[in-house]
């Protein structure tokens, strides 16, 4: 009769240390995916704030005539951050239109989130509150006159190496500019940083169009 023989304590203590091994980094493993997904989604909903947030401010700048950097936002808070900027319409025959970006802090009921107001020219009527863009971390925006896309360092521009460019300025009061400088916006969100350059509506250029009649009238 043959004599059955058990696992050792230690075979057991054995067997146990290399299970736990195994769990510890299964759990590790799916702890890292989760995560690794997780970043993901915060990625591209970071990615689709700010990609809503500019077809916006791009939708209202091509109708604006001017912008300008109040010292003061809407609500009253200084602006010495930069955190709020205004583009201003002033069509022939029409009202005049400003439309505000602010952003915003976080605070116990809301994130960070950038706001679109609609403000009467004539102050007699509050801003009219239209859009919010949760999500964005930042917000500042900086006039750049354009001789500085030819003039090298952080606005240079290649395209425009060793051109001669002019800059042109029109105060429309309150504030308030247009000409041919842009409108630089920068929006920060917790995984990205993007800046654009706007040029508004009536931004004048160099270029000249010459008719010849035939036969001349």
């Amino acid at each position: 009769m043959e004599s059955e023989r058990g696992f050792s304590l230690l075979e057991v203590l054995v067997a146990l240390g290399i299970g736990t091994l195994v769990l510890l980094g299964a759990a590790n493993a799916i702890a890292g995916l989760l995560h690794a997904r997780a970043t993901a989604a915060a990625r591209f909903n970071d990615r689709a704030a700010t990609a809503a947030l500019i077809a916006a401010i791009r939708s209202d700048n091509e109708t604006a005539t001017g912008f300008s950097i109040p010292p003061t936002d809407s609500a009253g808070a200084p602006n010495l951050d930069t955190h709020a900027f205004d583009l201003c319409t002033r069509a022939a025959g029409r009202a005049e239109r400003i439309v505000e970006y602010r952003w915003v802090a976080a605070d116990a009921t809301q994130p960070a989130r950038v706001l679109r107001s609609e403000i009467d020219a004539s102050g007699i009527l509050a801003a009219r509150l239209t859009q919010s863009y949760a999500g964005i971390t930042a917000l500042s925006a900086r006039s750049v006159a354009l001789s500085a896309l030819a003039g090298g360092g952080s606005d240079g521009d290649p395209l425009f190496d060793g051109a001669t460019l002019h800059d042109v300025a029109i105060d429309l009061g309150d504030g308030a500019s247009a000409g041919n400088a842009l409108l630089a916006i920068t929006i920060a969100t917790a995984h990205a940083l993007r800046t654009v350059r706007l040029a508004n509506l009536a931004a004048p250029t160099h270029f000249t169009y010459v008719l010849q009649y035939t036969p001349a009238p």
